[in-house]
């Protein structure tokens, strides 16, 4: 069995048997986790076998007060809760680390579980730990998720269940189908027991988006971009204007394809002998192939008023260019202003792979459990870039740049007709073809034993120690092309490098219809890899694949934690207290870019963690609970590297920082809960969290390897910040079917502190914490009937902050989302279903909050609406 951490389910008294099923039945196993609970903790729990609430884990977390999610390709990826982004807080499988990996290429390596990655078919329940205990695992600063897959001995022999599924994208106006099958057998004695999940899921994927790129506006107040007293890099008033006005660097209309190939199987081997021991094997893989496509075709209208002697015309209002005329024609040869980006890659996928050995063994007073594993994720990025621009000089390159009240910002090139069938317009001169590979590695052992024992109210004495040898790796190797000129040839033109057209409708973002030629993937692969490998020529060539040693790294990590617990309970109290220890020692592997040599930094920290969990029944249905403890979140592996990723077409990039420290939290909870009857119960929760070396991202200018990067974003340790906030949470199931279930988080995030130099003195600044939302809201309103169930699901967040840039900060807009669920029950084993999600077709919005005052619309993300049907027989 599970032993580490002795989850929810350990602390629960023998409950009442209670007959419900379907969305009821979740809602009420759910409360009861939370219920009894010594821990602060909220829970999701399976309607029936093989039958999740959501399709996405994530979905499902979303409802849980205080969580919200992220859904930047349409559907759940990371969490964040109670304010604390996905990389704060600490996702384990049964009690156990889970190895983490990404495709795509612009995701620096975390330590937060990417959810596209699980089949929720795989679990039994996610239990969601939002204070701090001694036998968890250190390392969730917003909260920990545990996810729950099934055990063979706990289910009926024979028992099992087979769901298929078609998924319609309206936006990539695709259906795609999905199966998965669950069965478990025991033998008669019920001493063996073996179950097994096998899932697979095929997704086609569109995304439209108005694309502002970094930094997302120039204003005034970014730098000296006055002519008359700068004149190497003058910002000028557009022609026709007397005042500088907010104008984006570029704006892509950027469309995003992708072919995604889920498997899954999870298997679960349980052998009990006796009532005193048990042993259990648990095997966990889970592949996500993700072959994509990314094209940017991308006005620059910056470029037409950074030029003394030219600027184009256009109009200023209220501080904002609302519109401009951009020409080819320019003299400033560099000013190109026309590009178009496509990215493509084949063979990017995703893993993870668990296995796991549990040995448990009872005494007459005593319990030691034992755990052996080890869990490895992989990533593979694969990035085949291609670069058209047009000159800047090219009288037929023009385009109309417009953002009425600076919340509408599009690019209208209907004075470049040639954009669908082009000839020498636009010439092919950037390409590499690059591959990253990442993985992330932990083997652990676990050793824990508890006590039985009276020494007045307590009652258990809990021991624990457990060593983790965790590695995380980047290999980056690119192909690059070198001495190619912009206005030439170079690779060769668009005409004779494209294959139709692409058209993007922007239906729901604010470009318009942008319909561009289509490159020829087969020419552009030919015309790169028949160049020359580079020598001192100077001639069009290609680097040649080579090893990237700026962006390749080791982290390598040796975690030894002990830990002490007693839990205690009389009449009406009952928790626990405790204290872990845990010694974490690293090693950081890189490239020293400016002497051309490898790097290593060695370092170790520890950390002392004490909790304490307390609850206290004020009646037989009200529950009063109070928490204490402190936390850690250790920086993301990137953050931690001497590695650099970077972006060198927009001169943009990430950089790490081997001197980090772990982010440390003093937290505290109050809670009363009030239990009503059946799936039914009104909660509210006082939190609040002290936090001291958050980290943080600083923008800076950086020459590496010769190149000039002008934003290039590092992590840094800041001072303190404080977050506190309430939870309200309220469900109610009706004798008629129907129910609702409603939580509301309010969290009052404080700007971090942090300490800087200015002339000369150190002074206090302050930086806003990321991820934050003020206000989050989930609802869920139901009925459930024999033959008939209906769920509606609301989830709200309002407005975030993202990053600082130049002069200026970067906000996520408010988001919300209606999903709806419908199940039709032909008998007791067989179920129809459908789903509905993004119903209202909302766009995930971001705002640029200048210097100046001004609040401006930035990129506009658009995926569109899905719909599921299928059906599910169990037996």
């Amino acid at each position: 069995m599970s032993t580490a951490p002795a989850l929810a389910q350990n602390d629960a008294t023998e409950l009442e048997e209670i007959v419900v099923t379907g969305i009821r039945r979740s809602l009420q196993d759910s409360m009861d986790v939370k219920r009894f609970s010594s821990a602060v903790v909220d829970a999701v729990s399976a309607e029936d076998v093989g039958k999740f609430p959501d399709k996405n884990v994530a979905e499902s977390l979303a409802r849980i007060p205080g969580v919200t999610i992220s859904r930047t390709f349409g559907e759940g990826q990371g969490v964040t809760i109670r304010g604390l982004g996905a990389g704060r807080n600490l996702t384990l499988v049964n009690g156990q680390a889970v190895g983490t990996s990404q495709w795509f290429i612009l995701a620096d390596a975390t330590r937060n579980f990417n959810y596209e990655l699980l089949a929720s078919e795989m679990l039994a329940g996610v239990e969601v730990y939002k204070s701090a205990q001694a036998d968890i695992d250190e390392g969730g600063l917003g909260g920990t998720v545990n996810l729950k897959t099934r055990r063979p001995l706990d289910m009926e022999s024979g028992q099992g269940s087979v769901s298929i599924e078609a998924q319609y994208g309206d936006l990539a106006e695709e259906t795609d189908p999905s199966i998965s099958g669950l069965y478990s057998w025991k033998n008669e004695d019920e001493t063996f027991g073996a179950s097994i999940v096998v899932s697979r899921q095929e997704r086609t994927v569109r995304r439209e988006a108005t694309e502002m790129f970094i930094p997302a506006y120039f204003t005034q107040f970014d730098r000296d971009w006055n002519a008359a007293t700068n004149p190497d890099t003058p910002f000028n008033p557009p022609s026709g204007a007397t005042e500088q006005g907010l104008l984006p660097w570029g704006i892509g209309s950027a469309l995003f394809t992708q072919e995604r190939e889920r498997t899954g199987v999870d298997l679960n081997l349980q052998w009990k002998p006796n009532d005193n021991l048990s042993l259990g094997l648990h095997y966990l893989n889970s592949e996500l192939k993700a072959d994509n496509i990314n094209s940017n075709f991308i006005g620059i209208p910056f470029r037409g008023i950074f030029a003394a002697n030219n600027p184009s015309e256009g109009v200023v209002e209220n501080g904002i260019v609302t519109e401009l005329h951009v020409d080819g024609g320019d003299p400033a040869v560099w000013a190109n202003h026309i590009a178009y980006d496509t990215i493509y890659r084949p063979g990017s996928k995703m893993d993870t792979e668990v296995i796991d050995l549990d040995l448990e063994f009872s005494g007459e007073n005593f319990t030691i459990e034992g755990r052996l594993g080890t869990t490895t994720g992989e990533g593979t990025n694969n990035d085949f870039f291609t670069e058209f621009f047009a000159s800047s000089q090219d009288p037929r390159a023009n385009f109309d740049f417009y953002n009425p009240g600076g919340q509408a910002p599009r690019i209208d090139y209907s004075r470049s007709p040639w954009l669908a069938s082009p000839t020498d317009e636009m010439s092919l001169t950037n390409v590499f073809d690059r591959q990253t590979r990442s993985e992330d590695t932990e083997d652990y052992a676990q050793l824990d034993v508890s006590f039985d024992v009276e020494f007045g109210a307590v009652n258990e004495i809990k021991l624990g120690s457990k060593f983790r040898d965790r590695s995380f790796q980047q290999t980056r190797f690119s192909d690059d092309i070198q001495n190619a000129v912009i206005g030439t040839e170079a690779l060769g033109y668009a005409g004779n490098l494209s294959n139709g057209t692409i058209t993007v409708s922007h239906d729901e973002t604010t470009m318009g219809s942008v319909t561009v030629f289509n490159p020829d993937l087969a020419g552009m692969r030919a015309a790169f890899f028949n160049l020359p490998i580079c020598d001192s020529s100077g001639e069009l060539c290609r680097t040649g694949s080579q090893i990237r040693n700026e962006s390749s790294y080791t982290i390598d990590e040796d975690i030894t934690a002990f830990y002490a617990m007693a839990k205690f309970e009389t009449d009406n109290l009952r928790g626990n207290v405790g204290v872990r220890y845990v010694e974490t020692d690293t090693d950081s592997k890189g490239w020293d870019f400016n002497n051309n040599r490898p790097i290593s930094e060695s370092g170790s920290y520890d950390n002392v963690l004490p909790s304490i969990n307390i609850v206290y029944d004020l009646s037989e249905d009200v529950v009063m609970r109070f928490a204490a403890g402190k936390s850690i979140a250790r920086p993301a592996p990137f953050a931690l590297s001497y590695a650099v990723n970077l972006t060198v077409e927009t001169s943009s990039g990430t950089a790490g920082n081997p001197n980090l420290r772990p982010e440390e939290s003093n937290q505290y909870e109050l809670g009363l809960e009030w239990y009503i009857g059946n799936a039914s119960m009104l909660s509210a929760t006082y939190f609040k969290k002290d936090i001291q070396n958050f980290v943080y991202s600083l923008t800076k200018k950086a020459v590496i390897n010769g190149q000039e990067i002008n934003r290039l974003s590092t992590f840094e340790n800041g001072g303190q910040a404080e977050i506190e906030g309430l939870e309200l949470t309220a469900q109610y199931a009706f004798d008629n079917g129907l129910g609702f279930a409603a939580s509301y988080t309010y969290s009052d995030v404080g700007d971090g502190v942090v300490q800087d130099i200015e002339d000369g003195a150190l002074v206090n600044r302050s930086i806003p914490f990321p991820d934050a939302s003020k206000d989050v809201l989930s609802g869920t309103v139901y009925y459930e009937q024999d033959k008939f169930s209906a769920r509606l699901n609301y989830s709200y967040r309002s407005e975030f902050f993202k990053t600082a840039q130049e002069s200026g900060k970067l906000f996520g807009d408010e988001q919300s989302q209606w999903d709806a669920q419908l199940n039709y029950f032909v008998n007791d084993d067989f179920t129809i279903r459908a789903e509905f999600l993004n119903i209202t077709d909302e766009t995930i919005d971001d705002f640029y909050s200048s210097a100046g005052g001004h609040n401006v619309k930035a990129t506009q993300l658009y995926n569109g609406r899905r719909f599921i049907l299928g059906a599910n027989y169990k037996f």
